[in-house]
């Protein structure tokens, strides 16, 4: 259990997203924020139900690599549209978890630049990807349902 979390599960959580985990990679600051991000997710009931369709709309998204520069406008379409489908599910739920959730996937979300190269887009997705993947391994590890 991480001793750099310190808050009760009513608490709002406000560790800083910071926007370069995704333009620029992880490091262990990122890890740190997932594991407390997950593990404040699980102590507020969050629910992997709650977030499963926008996370398997985002893993749909990876199987499906742009290629050309259809593909490529399809993918921008997708990859905006992520953000009112989370803004959806935190309203249908309205547990605290998922506003927090909402909060720091938006930002997440945000720093992902889809306005260049497909490469740079997709690298930036990829690691947006990776830090979904992260707070829900934590989110498991610390209890969640």
């Amino acid at each position: 259990m991480s001793k750099r979390f310190q808050k009760t599960p009513t608490e709002k959580f406000d560790r800083p997203f910071v926007g370069e985990w995704i333009s620029q990679g992880f490091d262990r600051a990122t890890i740190s924020f997932a594991e407390d991000f997950g593990k404040w997710l699980a102590d507020n009931n969050l629910s992997s139900a709650q977030i499963r369709n926008i996370f398997g709309e985002v893993k749909r998204m990876e199987g499906k690599r742009p290629e050309n520069n259809e593909d490529y406008a399809q993918f921008k379409k997708d990859f905006l549209l992520l953000k009112p489908k989370i803004a959806y599910a935190a309203k249908r739920s309205g547990s605290r978890g998922i506003e927090d959730f909402k909060v720091v996937m938006d930002k997440a979300h945000e720093a992902v630049d889809i306005s260049g190269d497909k490469e740079t887009s997709w690298k930036h997705f990829q690691n947006f990807l990776d830090f979904f993947e992260s707070v829900l391994a934590y989110h498991k590890a610390y209890g969640g349902n």
